[in-house]
């Protein structure tokens, strides 16, 4: 009898020995699998683990993540691992398996937007258009053709005692007195002109060139004379 109530205590012992081992290691499961969140900005990514660099702590952290591992955007949805890229802000959700954090969750966030930059204009480059429109003002000068080349007309003055010089180009147009349109090959050295020209810098531009008809000098007249003398003789 004695013997049977021995076995009978001694099989309650190992019994609560093991509810207790149970219970103490079922605990221990529990807090090891806890989730935990941290937030950061990711630092590396690869296909064994996610390094992120947070606020608080000094150093970049590393997460393994699996094929098990989520990711979300910011309302949850889900999307690929391909959207995770260095840079962007995340969320990560873990759990800590002795030194080891694994990653169940990634929330990805959107990139922070850089604020515009407003760069006030000097008051010297508004000013500039006004500048190159004084510039541009056509103006006219009358002369004698002194010399006409293919890219290049001077003419005399008799306001400037040096000769003055003026470019044209294609577009340069040639008029007679009454506006009629006359071909260059009537431009000749001699030949009275108006030129409407523009100024660029130190060059003056040639727009319109208006020949004049030529002054005709006029030709003294010579009046000849003739005298007869009648002689008488006695």
């Amino acid at each position: 009898m004695k013997k049977l109530i021995h076995k009978s205590v001694g099989a309650l012992l190992i019994t609560a020995t093991l509810i207790t081992a149970s219970i103490t290691l079922a605990q221990s499961i529990e807090a090891t699998s806890t989730t935990t969140t941290s937030e950061g900005t990711v630092s590396e990514f690869g296909p064994q683990g996610i390094v992120i660099k947070t606020a608080a702590g000094t150093q970049p952290v590393r997460y393994i993540s699996s094929e098990t591992t989520n990711y979300v955007d910011e309302n949850g949805s889900p999307i690929t691992a391909a959207a995770v890229a260095s840079g962007l802000p995340v969320t990560v959700y873990y759990t800590k398996v002795g030194d080891t954090l694994i990653a169940s969750k990634i929330m990805v966030k959107r990139a922070p937007v850089a604020p515009l930059t407003v760069v006030a204009i000097p008051a010297t480059v508004i000013s500039a258009p006004v500048t190159t429109l004084a510039t541009t003002q056509t103006t006219t000068s009358a002369g004698i053709i002194s010399e006409f080349g293919p890219e290049q007309i001077i003419i005399r003055t008799e306001s400037s005692p040096d000769p003055l010089r003026y470019t044209y180009s294609k577009t340069t147009t040639y008029v007679d007195e009454t506006g009629t349109p006359v071909a260059r090959d009537t431009v000749k050295s001699g030949l009275p002109v108006t030129v409407y020209y523009t100024r660029v810098g130190s060059t003056l531009v040639a727009n319109k060139v208006i020949v004049r008809t030529a002054v005709v000098t006029a030709v003294p007249v010579i009046e000849t004379k003739t005298t007869t003398t009648t002689t008488r003789n006695n």
